[in-house]
């Protein structure tokens, strides 16, 4: 009995060392790639933005605001980003950021990643922790405490044809 108590002390001794758990499901690059974009383009409704610990209200337009996902799978292109907005006016003209966003590289395929980032054309980059993602909703968060921001998206299709 005795011996088997010190390889079992050793035991647990070495997995009480390991990391806690992430609290995100994890996902590799490619699948959070697939799952934004579904491979080709996919358009996301924004539903809420928490700015600050504030609700953001959003003025009732026709068009609402759009986060679409471009993707392409030649390595020398940039997936391109939409971000569309009515008008302050709830006119007909729109306010269209336009960009691209990426998933940063991990040191292997399967290491998992929970970030996605957005780079605006005369704007900014945008880094953002990724809390929830499905194919029908995601939720994301800026990394940066002094940005406090917080936005969910659900799937919004292109057209019948094109998607779910």
């Amino acid at each position: 009995m005795k011996k088997f108590l010190f390889p079992l002390i050793i035991i647990l001794f070495l997995f009480s060392c390991l990391p806690d758990e992430p609290t995100f499901e994890a996902f590799r690059r490619a699948e959070v790639q697939r799952l934004l974009s579904n491979q080709e383009a996919k358009r996301w409704l924004l539903e809420e933005r928490i700015l600050f610990n504030e609700a953001v209200s959003f003025d009732s337009c026709e068009i609402p605001r759009q986060l679409i996902f471009n993707f392409t799978s030649a390595t020398n292109d940039k997936d391109s980003l939409f971000y569309i907005n009515p008008a302050d006016t709830c006119g007909s003209i729109t306010d269209t950021l336009k960009g691209f966003w990426f998933v940063p590289r991990t040191l292997t395929p399967e290491t998992a990643i929970d970030t996605v980032v957005f780079v605006w054309q005369t704007t900014d980059t945008a880094y953002f922790q990724i809390d929830n993602i499905n194919p029908v909703s995601f939720e994301i968060k800026t990394i940066f405490e002094e940005d406090s921001l917080f936005e969910n998206f659900t799937h919004f299709p292109l057209n019948s044809d094109d998607e779910e």
